[in-house]
């Protein structure tokens, strides 16, 4: 679905630029991975605090829930894009160095191959 994958895509670019250092460069590249083309959204931010990780695709989370964060966002746009993707027969998830950014990235099947068989 067209319309949904953008919609994910432009979610992780809006998070990548929102959390990244004004000017910097926002990461955007793919990879194969057997069966399953891996897209990756690097941003220069702070990453993701180690003890928000475990919830971050949850409805609402954010990691400053506090009435003066710094960041806008209703905390959703993670959790719709997890949704998306994995009606779409793929997976979403990141990577997140301490002090390094974060990289999120989804894969979805390549065409022609089967939906039931990604990596853990």
């Amino acid at each position: 679905d067209a319309h949904r994958l953008q919609q994910v895509l432009a979610n992780l670019l809006s998070n990548a630029a929102k959390f990244s250092p004004r000017g910097a460069a926002v990461d955007l590249y793919t990879e194969r991975r057997d069966q399953h083309l891996r897209l990756n959204v690097r941003d220069r931010g702070p990453g993701v605090p180690a003890e928000f990780q475990p919830q971050i695709f949850q409805k609402f989370a954010q990691a400053d829930a506090s009435d003066t964060r710094q960041k806008g966002g209703t905390g959703l746009g993670l959790a719709i894009s997890k949704e998306l993707i994995e009606g779409m027969g793929g997976r979403i998830g990141f990577d997140s160095p301490p002090g390094q950014g974060a990289t999120f990235w989804f894969e979805l099947p390549l065409a022609g191959s089967a939906t039931t068989d990604l990596p853990a």
